[in-house]
């Protein structure tokens, strides 16, 4: 791994990240026949860096406007959901 921040607030961010990866590894291991998703249908996590505070993750229908970033299966959207980092996006209310 590369040299860490030496912030802590930089490390914050780097925590919520990588905590947004293995949320969707995890999910990916127990269903992996999750299956990759349509074009317009599955979710988006969307990772928002914040300069103050703790980053946050955004989880948006695929077909949303707002949207974009990695794209999730059903499983996988469900998973992130539940980390309290991550918020569903008030604009297309992604229910998985």
């Amino acid at each position: 791994m590369s040299e860490l921040p030496p912030d802590v607030e930089r490390l914050r961010i780097l925590e919520v990240y990588l905590r947004l990866q293995l949320g969707a590894v995890q999910a990916r291991i127990a269903d992996p026949d999750g299956g990759a998703v349509g074009s317009e249908s599955g979710w988006t996590i969307q990772f928002m860096p914040s300069p103050v505070g703790t980053s946050r993750g955004y989880l948006h229908h695929a077909s949303c406007f707002m949207g974009g970033g990695r794209r999730l299966t059903r499983n996988q959207a469900r998973k992130v959901l539940g980390m309290p980092e991550v918020m569903a996006c008030d604009a297309c209310h992604p229910d998985p």
